[in-house]
């Protein structure tokens, strides 16, 4: 008797860019700050029409949750890549109030960046970690949203871009990305 050859369900092929963007729709849908400001006594959450009051229009930024539950969004690309042209990467910086809907320009990083990583730091700061400027860079820097000012710490071992990174009360965890090839390391930096 001759067996029929079992054949498999075609399996969807999804791009880093397709995870990428479902992650931050995730992120978004889940109501993080919401979550993070009325876990720390502050002012309710309300549904608010975007009215935005400075530029947010971003491709490949980053954002994380400031103390205060507004959140902040870093760098990232002017536009898309397309087959003619080739993106620049921003240092500017927004803030976004989910309370009232708007969103405030904060100020810049000190190097333009996109693709890479921000997290909350325990005392309201957020650390901005590596990416690509015109290169992978290494940099971290540290915004400060009560004197809306940066700082630069110590930066990574590595350039890298296309990374995750999570704080975990102590030191910045930082796993996997990108820079002449792919990495597989997990990198610990202790922010100032």
């Amino acid at each position: 008797m001759e067996k029929t050859p079992q054949t498999q369900p075609a399996q969807a092929q999804i791009s880093r860019r397709d995870l990428m963007r479902g992650a931050a729709a995730a992120a978004i849908m889940a109501g993080t700050s919401a979550r993070f400001a009325s876990a720390r006594g502050l002012r309710p959450i309300q549904q608010a029409q975007t009215t935005s009051t400075a530029p947010i229009m971003r491709y490949m930024a980053a954002a994380a949750a400031l103390g205060d539950g507004r959140v902040l969004v870093t760098g990232g690309y002017d536009r898309q890549f397309s087959d003619t042209d080739t993106p620049s990467a921003l240092c500017s910086a927004v803030v976004y109030d989910s309370y009232t809907g708007k969103t405030s320009v904060a100020a810049p990083m000190s190097i333009p960046r996109a693709r890479h990583a921000a997290v909350s730091l325990k005392d309201g700061r957020v650390a901005v970690v590596g990416g690509i400027s015109s290169q992978p860079t290494a940099s971290i820097e540290i915004y400060d949203p009560g004197t809306n000012s940066w700082t630069s710490t110590r930066p990574l071992a590595q350039p890298r871009y296309d990374h995750v990174a999570a704080y975990d009360g102590d030191a910045i965890i930082v796993i996997g990305g990108s820079s002449v090839a792919m990495l597989t390391g997990v990198e610990a930096v202790y922010p100032g």
